[in-house]
């Protein structure tokens, strides 16, 4: 388990080497193009697209791999097919649903971050697009067949696409709305590229006439809309919240301080994306284990992958300390070293959330998602307080350091969870006609 773990965290890893380091370049010629105000504003317009689009989503990879892994053991590939058509109409409908949302957001917004008009229109086409650029269902797909390596290559048309786009700004539209535009192309290609892998690995596995009939996967996969609405949750209160705090600094403290945040925010989710890669890469592999009734599998899992992410984060926050300032500088320029300080606070955040990397998706696969959402119902209120009392009085530090207090309750809790639900779990059997077990934690 933790061999092929890893095997699939190598080839995540090699799909966002590439878009790490063009990530840099597209970042800072971002900045640099747009200056402080003009890349605050960017951000204030993505963040807001981000914080819709998790409000909306059920996260529908994780339901395909949660009930997919049974109907793949048992073969039974119209089921299969069901349960993808079913998580489909959940992205489109959750989408639809967004760009409402998105509608009425931007038009509450707008004044209170000073947009103008022409900018209002290109944040709401902005969010239309990465709302219906759906492909979540094909991610999930991809990952239960462990097709790893080709979700990579699916994965790195994004920073390559954005980065031809930043290109493209630079030389012909020198606007917020230039550089809106080259993200909204990149979301587009990433989606077809995602669906054309998925249709390529699956050629025959997939018939219109099953998809269709998506709407009979609630009946032969009990407990799917419990889980489907406790991902949602789980997604509006991780993600969402993430980025609403972007959303506060720059209606506290202005659109240059919003930037301010979120490069170094940018800059310190390098840590974060090697935790959310090691946890897409170990859900399937615990969700098989919880499938055969593996227990001490799963407990071997966890203890091995905390302590590989524990020796992680310390290696990445000593590089954090010795590189920060001068990646900082290089991507950004003199004037962004104002933002070390959140880069250090941002930095030590995600090496916390870095160290819990295997909890969540272990209370996922083992039916616990409700405990899941407790914990991050937790750590976020405890983020919004924070936020409340630190802000006024340290401004966009005080932003910073509710991010790092959040992070260090949220370990703990999820820890402290994570084992008792292990430990006390009583894996009832999946039936074997296909039909997952139902969570079992009583939310």
């Amino acid at each position: 388990m933790l061999r092929r773990t890893l095997l699939n965290l190598g080839w995540l890893l090699a799909g966002k080497g590439v878009g790490a380091v063009l990530s840099l370049i597209y970042l800072g010629l971002a900045v640099r193009t747009l200056k402080s105000h003009g890349f605050g504003q960017f951000t204030l317009v993505f963040g807001t697209a981000q914080a819709i689009a998790a409000v909306v989503s059920f996260q529908t990879w994780q339901i395909i791999i949660r009930y997919g892994v049974n109907h793949v053991a048992t073969h039974n590939k119209g089921a299969l097919a069901r349960l993808a058509g079913f998580c489909i109409g959940l992205d489109v409908g959750g989408a639809v649903a967004g760009c409402f949302v998105a509608w009425g957001g931007v038009t509450l917004l707008a004044p209170l971050l000073g947009w103008p008009d022409g900018l209002s229109h290109a944040a709401l086409a902005f969010c239309f697009v990465m709302l219906l650029s759906v492909r979540s269902t094909a991610v999930g797909l991809l990952r239960l067949h462990d097709r790893f390596g080709v979700g990579a290559m699916a994965d790195a048309v994004t920073p390559i696409a954005r980065f031809i786009g930043a290109l493209a700004a630079v030389m012909w539209d020198r606007t917020v709305t230039g550089f809106l535009l080259a993200w909204a192309v990149a979301d587009i290609i990433t989606a077809i590229a995602y669906w054309t892998c998925t249709v390529r690995v699956m050629p025959r596995a997939l018939p219109w006439a099953e998809l269709r009939q998506g709407w009979r996967a609630p009946l032969e996969n009990p407990g799917i809309w419990r889980f489907a609405w406790l991902t949602n949750l789980n997604s509006i209160i991780g993600t969402g919240c993430n980025n609403m705090v972007v959303i506060v600094v720059g209606i506290a403290t202005g659109a240059a301080d919003a930037g301010h945040y979120r490069l170094a925010y940018q800059l310190s989710q390098a840590l974060v994306r090697v935790s959310e890669m090691f946890s897409r890469a170990v859900l399937p592999e615990l969700a098989r284990a919880h499938a055969s009734q593996a227990l001490d599998s799963i407990r071997m899992l966890l203890r091995k992958s905390t302590g590989l992410a524990i020796g992680a984060t310390l290696v990445l926050a000593l590089a954090l300390a010795a590189f920060g300032r001068p990646v900082l500088q290089l991507v950004a320029g003199h004037a962004s070293l104002v933002a070390f300080p959140l880069l250090v606070a941002l930095g030590i955040a995600a090496s916390l959330d870095l160290i819990g990397v295997s909890f969540e998706p272990a209370l996922i696969a083992t039916g616990h998602a409700g405990q899941a959402l407790k914990v991050r119902v937790a750590r976020t209120c405890v983020l919004f307080a924070a936020l409340a009392l630190l802000i006024p009085h340290a401004g966009i530090k005080g932003a910073a350091w509710s991010m790092l207090i959040s992070s260090a309750v949220g370990l703990a809790l999820s820890g402290m969870t994570v084992w008792r639900a292990v430990a006390t779990s009583k894996h009832a059997a999946i039936p074997p006609s296909g039909a997952a077990s139902s969570p079992t934690d009583p939310a």
